[in-house]
């Protein structure tokens, strides 16, 4: 546990994470939680698809009716009054329908909901791995350390984290776990700051399950897919584009008046039927006159009118409740930047939109929609709303991103009540107590307790094979990651400096560029070095993080002379520069450059259990030099032949 933040007029708090919080408000656990809230909603659910059900069948009685009357009325000379019956029919049928749509609309958010708290479930049971959101999309091959620390993919970190509903929710995830963010260049005060904010933002969210379900629920009906709001919000953001000319307005009534007024006048004969006609070409070759000013303005908002409104009502998700952490009030100041309330310009927005949608439908189009001069109109109005609030548009789906993003470390958060926030210090240091891999599941996991003094100190890992070496060093990477951005860690307790970390672990040939998997290990040692070198010679002033490397197997590509005296030299080189980290190898040669560097390489290893035939890990990390190795006993045990002549 670790003494929170003061939070807004709040004394300092020990607390675990937001799921004790949240257990506090409801008598609950997380699981408890979830299990009873999607009891409800698959309740409310079957009793809405009951309800549709009912006035789909309504609907077809009325149907029928209406016809039956129709008929009665047509062929049985029933009296003129009948046809009254008929309207009021129809208009029962016309108001059926569209209270059908209402409550199937509600079902469908109610399933929505319902998956929430399905895939929340899922994750505390281990299901997560079959979530089709892997982010591989962002991964970057020459990342520092994203392919290492499994960030993306599958079985990933962002796989196991992630709730957003729009790529720009997701973007803002995955630059945080990435570390692919402005924080990477800010100046420790502004980091550190940046950090606690949004701990103090999940706990805030964290034990709001209502409102992270109705964001992922409503986010989840936008449309198939992540929706990406980006060409939109690239056309709103042109507030200084060119308005459209003033006097289109005039054109925009006195073609429509005119089109009319000889529409009546020919129906009556008053005028010839020519004049009507002459009246729609000319507003027509007008409409495809223009066409290359409004085309543009309609064609980007054009078929939104659905994305929109849903859009509309995640923003008063936020809008509308009240946080405590001051990074989620920031979020909501993003949304008056307009000088009117964000979520009436996008309901405002909407109704252009649907609007415009109504030329979708061909005799609208070609018909109606020249006669008043319809598209003009929506041009106008659209142009008119981006001048007014299109500058703002960006800031408002930044605060929906960040929100999302947050949001989806709000909910691992919730249901991770094991794990703890880390404590964030200026002095470059990583202790920890209990840490474990959070993305192997509880039951599975071995906690460790891990330290490593600062700058120029290295722990030398040694063991057997499948022992838990890699696991280790995963372990202690991800869990960086995780609290960089903001996150509780897998570890009961952590005190951590400012770190950037880079990993050489995974390492693989490749026939495209004629590497080979050693040289490709040595151009990962190079930028590993590198990053070294750069931390070094940073100038004053300039970020004081430490780079924290997590090397697997060093130099394992080549023979044991070689790969025991390059091992140690880039270690030793390392350390000297003042980075700090962790090299887990089967050279139990590196070991010796502990009596060498007593105050700064400390040996730590894992073991293996032997009974018999049979062998077991219990994956506890010691101290010193592992004493026995298993390749030939695993050799012996998988049915090798080891017999020599």
């Amino acid at each position: 546990m670790r003494t929170l933040p003061c939070g807004r007029g709040r004394c300092p708090q020990r607390v675990k994470n937001a799921s004790l919080l949240a257990s506090n408000e409801t008598g609950k656990g997380p699981r408890e939680t979830h299990d009873k809230a999607l009891a409800e909603r698959k309740q409310e659910a079957s009793w809405l698809r009951s309800r549709a059900n009912a006035i789909a069948n309504a609907r077809l009685v009325v149907f029928g009716a209406s016809f039956a009357m129709l008929v009665a009325v047509a062929w049985a000379h029933l009296p003129s009054y009948a046809w009254l019956g008929v309207v009021g029919l129809v208009g029962t049928f016309g108001a059926l329908v569209v209270i059908h749509a209402r409550v199937h609309g509600e079902l469908e958010h109610k399933l929505a909901a319902q998956r929430f708290h399905e895939q929340a479930i899922a994750r505390m049971d281990g299901k997560w791995r079959a979530f089709p959101s892997t982010g591989e999309g962002w991964a970057v091959a020459t990342h520092a350390y994203a392919g290492d620390l499994d960030i993306f993919g599958r079985a990933s970190l962002f796989q196991l984290v992630d709730t957003t509903s729009t790529r720009f929710g997701e973007e803002v995830l995955a630059g945080w776990l990435s570390g692919n963010e402005p924080l990477e260049d800010v100046d420790d005060e502004a980091f550190f700051a940046a950090v606690r904010a949004r701990q103090k933002a999940v706990l805030d969210l964290a034990p709001r399950m209502r409102l992270r379900e109705e964001l992922s629920a409503v986010g989840s009906l936008i449309e198939q897919g992540k929706p990406d709001p980006r060409p939109f919000v690239m056309w709103a953001a042109q507030s200084n584009a060119p308005r459209l000319p003033g006097a289109l307005r005039i054109v925009g009534v006195i073609l429509p008046a005119i089109t009319v007024s000889t529409a009546i006048g020919a129906s009556v004969g008053v005028v010839p039927r020519l004049a009507f006609v002459l009246a729609f070409t000319l507003s027509a070759a007008v409409l495809v006159a223009l066409a290359a000013r409004i085309s543009p303005i309609l064609n980007a908002a054009s078929s939104k009118e659905n994305a929109l409104s849903r859009y509309a009502s995640m923003l008063a998700l936020l809008e509308n409740e009240t946080f405590e952490a001051d990074a989620l009030a920031q979020l909501q100041a993003l949304l008056k930047e307009s000088g009117a309330i964000a979520t009436r310009e996008m309901a405002s927005l909407s109704t252009i939109v649907s609007f415009l949608d109504a030329r979708n439908n061909g005799a609208f189009r070609f018909l109606i929609g020249p006669i008043f001069m319809w598209e003009l109109w929506c041009a106008l109005a659209l142009d008119n709303w981006r001048a007014r609030a299109g500058k703002a548009a960006l800031g408002w789906f930044r605060a929906l991103a960040e929100l999302e993003a947050l949001a989806s470390l709000a909910g691992f958060c919730f249901e991770r009540p094991d794990h703890t926030f880390p404590e964030l210090v200026r002095e470059p240091v990583f202790e920890t107590t209990a840490l474990g891999h959070p993305l192997i599941d509880a039951e599975k996991r071995v906690p460790n307790d891990v330290a490593m003094a600062g700058p120029g100190h290295a722990l030398v890992v040694t063991g057997s094979n499948m022992s838990g070496k890699s696991t280790l060093l995963r372990a202690i990477g991800t869990n960086v990651v995780l609290a960089n951005a903001g996150a509780p860690v897998c570890a009961t307790y952590m005190r951590l400096g400012r770190v950037r970390i880079a990993t050489s672990m995974r390492v693989s040939d490749s026939l495209e560029e004629g590497t080979s998997r050693f040289y490709a290990e040595l151009k990962k040692l190079k930028f590993v070095l590198e990053m070294a070198k750069k931390q070094a010679t940073r100038s004053a002033g300039a970020s004081t993080a430490t780079l924290l490397f997590l090397l697997d197997e060093i130099l394992h590509g080549t023979n044991t002379r070689e790969r025991l005296i390059g091992a140690r030299a880039i270690l030793r080189e390392l350390v000297l520069l003042g980075a700090m980290g962790a090299v887990s190898t089967h050279d139990l040669g590196l070991g010796d450059l502990e009596s060498e560097m007593p105050d700064r390489v400390r040996n730590v290893h894992f073991e293996e259990q032997v009974e018999g035939d049979v062998m077991t890990f219990d994956y506890r990390l010691r101290q010193g030099i592992v004493q026995s190795s298993n390749a030939l006993r695993l050799m012996k045990i998988v049915g090798i032949d080891l017999a020599t002549s």
